[in-house]
């Protein structure tokens, strides 16, 4: 055989392998989408249950006290895993029946979940910082541009599970996303960062079963997720199904407060108890409080309950409690039990106020040394695993850090527990932007702006109220929750004083700050971001009545922080200035490989989507890398927040100064000594230990 008849026969074999490929991956035909929830601002959700506090429910009060998992619990099956996956670039070649039973699958992909599917294989993953991937129109999308997930799996549902109530719980899906079950459309949801939950009692059997999930890469509610981020779609958090009594504990608010000199632990607990049944029942319910294996408080009541929702309040004033703050973050258990099923959760004690102009921590003024946090992994992108949280945190406390501002929306639940834990005065914040529609101060110069910014229309009203309500209900009974944050680059219409004023009705126990109303009444912080020192100083001057407490400063890109001390000199020297949040924790550079298998952090429109929207490498930030090792500046942001501080006073007759910088802590708790060395010598030494 000649070798040109071999290279023919080759490329003829190497066609016919390509078009078998083709061949397998099934082409659905393009459909048009006619009036669609996610092209209306008023439709956010359909059939989704309302939100409640993070807890898990558990078959006795042992394995309660012992976990603070659902993935440790009987009453709780994961859905995470490998699921079937069909991807389109448009949604009018989507699959429209893959949702029935009898829908076949051949052909299709599979994917993990969670993942973020741009990270999979499936479309271009783009950073972009404010303008929209898409022209900006709301409520409207580009048809032919949103791409969409198609995902479908078999569960099984245990046969003692058949006399109780089913929820489905998605903790987190970035796209607006619809849902079925055995062929049967359930509910649909907008709002990526916080919980969708959906009964589906009426539609599961006992054994297999099947959910489906198609999810849209931008909806209406994309305009209000316009973050300076990785664009990454897909279910990105954990999946589970959960069965409870029909007789249940539904969802609690905890008080945990301060009073008599801050000495006293104040304990208010309002219990919320479903009774699905068809009649009324009586019920013990049992509420026990413990300092380590300590039991400190213990109360049963038995409750008449009518059918349907009910409202129990347990309180109790306990003495010289331990109190809660970011440099002793002490706990309690609380257990509660009902109906057989029992939970727990980590209660904290503390009193969170502004008074003369500060924002006070159990009556102290303390100073916010903080860093903004994006959701990010080398890797898996949004996806956040809690080894890597618990990293984080570690990290930062080794570096003085004591705050973090959750930009710019909610984290996994399980960041909470963590942070309530390791110490940390979180600023919990509402998973709205709308940046690239413009900011408060743009509408306020150009008012046209507003004509369609769903910051100042009465129809995105109930979308913004959503979004922070779910956050509020969420995330209410953790102590490390010190702020709630409205949004973030959103303008300051109408909706946002909604939300600042329901907030504002619905907790008594925390300030709410929004950087888009410095200057405005609905804001009891100043947040700014990015001031300069002169303009820092001109708000005291002028007699701001406000705490300042920067939402973002010290940007970090590139090798500094600048004049992170001169800031600090300033902060320091004026008690109305509390510190700030610096810009930001992590670069967010996705590992990538070259040709020859070198690794390197992509960033912009390096993987696939360069001549797309993006703002190339502004998203490399952070004082720390993608892989969390340091940059300079980290170390200089551990200098400046450093609590213990020493000043030459006479080093050659051993006298040094200390100065406490801490807010809660005694230097009676630390073993101090230096060394002075003489060209490499060491010329006068000293220790103390206390």
């Amino acid at each position: 055989m000649k070798i040109y008849q071999i290279i023919i026969l080759a490329a003829i074999v190497l066609f016919s392998s390509c078009k078998q490929e083709i061949i397998k991956k099934p082409i659905y035909k393009a459909e048009k989408w006619e009036n669609p929830e996610w092209e209306n601002p008023e439709i956010f959700e359909i059939n989704r249950e309302k939100p409640t506090a993070t807890f898990y429910r558990y078959a006795d009060e042992n394995t309660a006290l012992k976990n603070e998992s659902w993935k440790n619990s009987s009453n709780y099956k994961s859905l995470n895993g490998t699921w079937n996956f069909y991807y389109t670039d448009s949604v009018n070649a989507r699959p429209k029946d893959f949702y029935k039973n009898d829908f076949s699958l051949k052909g299709w992909d599979t994917i993990a979940v969670p993942s973020n599917w741009e990270l999979k294989g499936f479309g271009v993953p783009v950073y972009t910082n404010i303008k929209y991937m898409f022209p900006p129109n709301p409520p409207f999308i580009p048809h032919n541009i949103n791409n969409n997930g198609s995902y479908k799996r078999t569960f099984e549902v245990p046969e003692n599970w058949s006399e109780k109530d089913i929820y489905l719980h998605f903790e987190g899906v970035s796209g607006a996303m619809y849902l079925w079950i055995n062929g049967e459309f359930v509910g649909y949801n907008e709002g990526s960062k916080t919980a969708a939950e959906f009964n589906i009692s009426k539609v599961v059997k006992p054994g297999k079963n099947t959910v489906a999930v198609q999810v849209l890469r931008w909806s209406d509610a994309s305009y209000m997720e316009d973050q300076d981020f990785w664009r990454l779609s897909g279910i990105e958090r954990d999946v589970y199904i959960y069965a409870s009594n029909k007789v249940n504990l539904r969802d609690f608010t905890v008080l945990a407060d301060l009073e008599n000199n801050y000495k006293d632990g104040v304990l208010n607990l309002d219990l919320e108890i479903d009774n699905n049944t068809v009649s009324d029942v009586e019920k013990l319910v049992d509420v026990k409080l413990f300092d380590g294996d300590i039991q400190v408080y213990s109360e049963s009541k038995s409750a008449k309950l009518s059918t349907g929702k009910n409202s129990i309040e347990f309180k109790k004033i306990l003495p010289n409690v331990k109190t809660w703050n970011a440099e002793k973050p002490n706990l309690y258990t609380l257990l509660i039990s009902v109906n057989g099923e029992s939970t727990a959760i980590k209660v904290g004690f503390r009193n969170i106020k502004i008074e003369k102009s500060q924002f006070l921590v159990n009556g102290k003024p303390v100073l916010i040394k903080g860093v903004n946090l994006h959701d990010h992994d080398e890797v898996t992108g949004h996806v956040i695993s809690e080894t890597l949280t618990i990293k984080d945190m570690e990290i930062m406390k080794q570096n003085n850090i004591n705050a973090i501002r959750c930009s710019h929306y909610p984290k996994d639940p399980f960041f909470y527990r963590l942070a309530n834990k390791y110490g940390f005065y979180v600023v919990d914040e509402t998973n709205i932007e709308t940046h690239g529609m413009g900011v408060t101060q743009d509408v306020i110069k150009q008012p046209k702006k507003a004509n369609n910014h769903p910051a100042y229309q009465p129809q995105w009203k109930n979308a913004h109220l959503d979004r922070t309500i779910r956050m509020f209900e969420r995330d209410k009974n953790h102590p490390s929750v010190v702020i709630w944050s409205l949004g973030n680059e959103a303008g300051n219409g109408e909706n946002f004083y909604t939300t600042y004023k329901w907030l504002k009705e619905n907790d008594k126990t925390r300030p709410t700050q929004y950087e888009g109303a410095v200057g405005y009444e609905n804001s009891d912080i100043e947040a700014p971001m990015y001031w300069k020192m002169e303009q820092m100083e001109r708000y005291v001057k002028e007699g701001g009545k406000k705490p300042l407490i920067q939402c973002e400063y010290a940007h970090a890109m590139g090798n500094s922080l600048g004049n992170l001390q001169d800031y600090w000199d300033l902060i320091e020297a004026n008690p109305t200035m509390q510190g700030g949040f610096i810009w930001d924790w992590v670069d967010q550079g996705i590992l990538s490989k070259t040709d020859k298998g070198e690794e390197f952090w992509t960033y912009g429109g390096d993987l696939g989507g360069f001549e797309l929207q993006n703002d190339k490498n502004f998203c490399l930030n952070g004082i720390v890398n993608p892989d969390r090792s340091p940059h300079p500046a980290l170390f200089e942001a551990k200098k400046v927040y450093q609590y213990i501080k020493f000043k030459n006073v006479d080093i050659s007759k051993g006298k040094i100064d200390i100065k406490n910088v801490y807010d809660f802590t005694n230097l009676n708790e630390f073993d101090f000594s230096w060394t002075l060395l003489e060209n490499g010598k060491e010329a006068v030494s000293y220790t103390h230990l206390t």
